[in-house]
């Protein structure tokens, strides 16, 4: 891992160690009671795919998201901010397991955080 890099992305140990978070991740996720079943008829090897490239953009990457918009692709599927929680929680003992810093996980979290309401559907508009 690169631990002196100014991107997240290299910081949190490149292509091949996100490759490994993700799938981590997914192990993580597919065995959890609460998230599971929002995956049950999804393909496993595409969606791995698909948050690779979206954890490597939104980690400042080498690496273009080509896949749906997020909110168009969470609309109505009935997740809630717990379950937002829990996924967090997934990427971030992964990643830790892989290795990353302490310091790194809770900046991906932060940058995850700001794709919240998208996926939730929540809004942070006051009024």
């Amino acid at each position: 891992m690169n631990h002196d890099s100014p991107e997240l992305f290299d910081r949190m140990g490149g292509a091949d160690a996100l490759s490994a978070i993700v799938q981590d991740m997914y192990e993580r996720i597919f065995n959890d009671p609460q998230l599971a079943p929002f995956f049950k008829h999804v393909q496993a090897d595409r969606l791995r795919k698909m948050q690779y490239e979206f954890l490597a953009s939104a980690f400042q990457g080498p690496v273009n998201y080509t896949g749906a918009e997020l909110t168009a692709i969470h609309h109505n599927r009935g997740i809630h901010a717990a379950h937002f929680a829990l996924f967090c929680n997934h990427f971030a003992e992964a990643a830790r397991a892989h290795g990353a810093k302490e310091a790194d996980v809770d900046q991906a979290l932060g940058q995850l955080a700001t794709y919240k309401d998208k996926i939730t559907g929540d809004s942070n508009v006051d009024g």
